[in-house]
């Protein structure tokens, strides 16, 4: 396609093809050049440590990090992608190779090309796990040895289209084990979610506004505000946060504030204080919030402060956010001040009643499950999950996570036998719960799997 660049990871990509002189994101031509050119440079990495066996997990570490901040709408300054550039390179030094990077984004076969990106973005979601789990102390070498295979297989004209085929499907068996992981991760840092009922309601002192994935962060920005007078809120897919036992043990969390990550522009400027994202899902800042946004982890809008990363055995340090913070107002209740969500439907939970709830199938209470999980955004015609979810039956249940549940999470659509019609589950990662209950649910009714 002509243009200037050329991205297509995203649902919001002009003409449903690929956005050619900017992103509709409001990615540059320039920041979207310089992220393929550095995926071409991390496969003359990975190009270079395929079969070798004496190297250290930091070369795998690096590798997810900086693909992690080439995610749809996660990082917007070129100079943060220079320095990721920079840092392949010096990688590549040390490794004493001379593979030279293909900065060739597509391939001339059409097939190829469709195969290629499909596992790309496979990839980076499963890198997204993994840089979380890893910011816990929690890694595993079956996912850093799947992501350099598929970075090196990529990089080989030669790989055939079978090939490529079997590593789609590995994708998938990757990604259950990443999220696996990250649910480990999680559950064993601050223990596993239960259910209870999340606050919207804006407080009366000054507040913090943290949006993102990251549970580590938030949970250094609650020590750090602990006896200063400030209450800090979730937004996005932190959400779920609220329901970790690890983090209703801080009165300060006071609960969520806003709605899905494509909401920020109208929620971080009524916010009124410091808002920090550390994860995918950022905009370009406004003029309504800018001078209080900061940036952490690999997230980066150019102009914006950013939180470094935090040493071994420190935290990162907030105090500059906090100090900001003291000196503004607090939030502006919004229109759902008033609502009271219930979440922390984890398979911790829901597992440990699921022969109540197959006695419920069984007899014909609840007729049916239905997933509505995954990211949301800024389509009208995304309305229709809310319209599905208003159109259900009384006695189908609904499990969702990830940002789409803002469509339809205040919806009141009552309960079955005590049994809430919404069960959050969580963050998009928590889909590994889903998958979870649903086995259980398999064994408890005596469904045979298909060979």
């Amino acid at each position: 396609m002509e243009g200037s660049m050329f991205c297509n990871q995203c649902q919001e990509a002009f003409g449903n093809k690929g956005c050619t002189t900017s992103g509709r994101c409001g990615e540059s031509s320039e920041t979207a050049n310089l992220q393929d050119r550095l995926i071409a440079e991390l496969k003359a990495v990975a190009l270079t440590l395929e079969g070798r066996t004496n190297v250290t997990r930091e070369f795998s570490r690096f590798i997810v990090r900086a693909i992690s901040a080439t995610l749809t709408d996660t990082n917007f300054n070129p100079d943060r992608i220079y320095s990721l550039i920079d840092e392949a390179k010096r990688a590549l030094r040390t490794l004493d190779s001379d593979i030279q990077a293909d900065t060739s984004v597509l391939s001339e076969d059409p097939e190829e090309r469709a195969y290629c990106d499909l596992l790309m973005s496979g990839l980076k979601g499963v890198c997204a796990f993994a840089f979380h789990a890893l910011a816990l102390g929690y890694e595993d070498n079956a996912i850093y040895n799947f992501i350099i295979k598929v970075l090196s297989a990529t990089a080989k004209p030669d790989t055939t289209h079978e090939r490529l085929a079997l590593l789609i499907v590995e994708c998938g068996r990757i990604a259950s084990i990443a999220m696996a992981l990250l649910d480990e991760a999680n559950t064993e840092t601050y223990g596993s979610p239960a259910i209870c009922h999340v606050s919207w309601k804006a407080g009366q002192n000054p507040g913090i506004l943290m949006s993102g994935q990251d549970l580590k962060d938030l949970e250094e920005l609650l020590i750090q505000t602990e006896h200063a007078d400030i209450d800090v809120y979730t937004h996005g897919d932190m959400l779920p946060a609220n329901t970790y036992p690890g983090f209703r043990k801080f009165p300060h969390l006071k609960g969520n504030y806003g709605g899905s990550w494509w909401t920020q522009t109208q929620d971080f400027a009524s916010f009124n204080g410091p808002v920090i994202v550390n994860s995918n899902c950022v905009t370009p800042v406004q003029d309504a919030y800018r001078g209080r946004i900061f940036t952490t982890g690999m997230v980066g809008c150019k102009g914006t402060p950013h939180i470094t990363h935090r040493h071994i055995g420190m935290q990162k340090d907030f105090s500059e956010v906090i100090r900001l913070a003291k000196t503004l107002p607090a939030p502006t209740p919004l229109d759902t001040d008033s609502v009271v969500l219930t979440g922390g439907f984890g398979h911790h939970q829901v597992c440990s009643v699921i022969s109540q709830i197959a006695h419920y199938i069984e007899n014909g209470t609840i007729r049916r499950f239905i997933v509505i999980a995954g990211e949301d955004g800024r389509d009208e015609r995304r309305e229709y999950y809310t319209e599905l979810a208003k159109a259900l039956p009384p006695d189908t249940v609904i499990l969702t996570a990830g940002g789409v549940k803002y469509r339809f999470l205040n919806l009141d659509l009552g309960k079955i036998t005590g049994i809430p019609r919404i069960m959050d589950i969580g963050q998009i990662s928590d889909a590994y719960s889903i998958i979870r209950i649903a086995l259980e649910l398999q064994n408890a009714l005596g469904i045979r799997t298909l060979d």
